[in-house]
């Protein structure tokens, strides 16, 4: 069946909700399943490349997990784990930059481009130090060059969104001698919109949102205050990779954003609906 024809009042009332939105920066992390599916991808830097045409400021975050675990195997290096965390040493780091800085940052600005939008590439962003687990005798969990950021450049977002431009961020930080460190891509994500006080930061996963049922997609929250977030958690009806997602929506709301969202990125513009729609589908967390 054929969509139904789009009427000029429903075009000229789009238009005016999405230009509602052009001084309120707003923060999208890429990451995960998401980003293995190249038609998701395309959907969510087309609707990137909307917003940046109605000059929305918008931040493009992104990790790479999968495609790091991929050069990881090819170059015969097993992923060594302290304390249930991924440890980074300087050969795995070296991947990790690599993948992330000079192959999926360039082709996500690429890709943002053919379809109209207009990004920039900025590794530099975010500047930070090694993090350290406190460990169960009280001493140091040493994870190697993971690091937590402890500076997002503001000057430099405002100067690009002047000119019209979508930063993409790697979940990357220089540390004070000016090496890279390997960041959380949530966590990179809630500091950048802490940051700037964004009016939303949106988290694209490949879970339609928090699930009251895991195997029910259909017992999906549409809402959570923290405090519920925080006693679903306790409850264990949040679960598995899933906390550290809502928890990073907490960071970013202790940090300064207004609301985090929690959508499917596999959804074709899932993204855009956010903007257009008085409810979507997915789940907002707010203090």
């Amino acid at each position: 069946m054929a969509d139904p024809p789009l009427t000029a009042e429903a075009f000229a009332a789009a238009v005016e909700r999405l230009r509602a939105f052009r001084e309120r920066p707003v923060v999208v992390k890429l990451g995960g399943s998401a980003m293995e599916d190249p038609a998701a991808t395309d959907a969510c830097l087309r609707s990137v490349a909307t917003l940046n045409q109605l000059r929305i400021p918008v931040v493009l975050v992104h990790g790479g997990g999968k495609p790091i675990d991929r050069a990881m195997a090819e170059a015969g290096i097993t992923p060594r784990k302290v304390a249930g965390r991924r440890y980074t040493d300087d050969a795995t780091l070296e991947i990790v930059v690599r993948v992330l800085k000079d192959e999926i940052a360039p082709t996500l600005y690429a890709r943002l481009k053919a379809l109209g939008g207009d990004g920039f590439p900025f590794p530099g962003a975010l500047l930070g130090d090694r993090l350290m687990l406190p460990g169960l005798d009280l001493e140091p969990i040493d994870l190697g060059r993971v690091g937590i950021v402890t500076t997002v450049l503001l000057g430099s977002f405002r100067e690009m969104f002047d000119a019209g431009l979508v930063p993409i961020v790697p979940s990357l930080a220089r540390d004070a001698d000016g090496g890279w460190l390997n960041v959380n891509a949530d966590t990179a994500a809630s500091a950048v919109a802490g940051a700037l006080g964004a009016d939303k930061v949106i988290f694209l996963t490949d879970t339609p949102g928090v699930l009251r049922d895991r195997a029910n997609p259909n017992s999906l929250i549409p809402s959570l205050t923290e405090r519920e977030a925080r006693d679903l958690i306790a409850r264990g009806v949040i679960d598995g990779g899933m906390v550290p997602k809502v928890e990073a929506c907490f960071e970013a709301l202790e940090a300064g954003a207004k609301s985090a969202l929690i959508l499917d990125g596999r959804v074709p513009f899932s993204l855009l609906d956010v903007f257009l729609h008085d409810t979507f589908k997915g789940t907002a967390i707010v203090r």
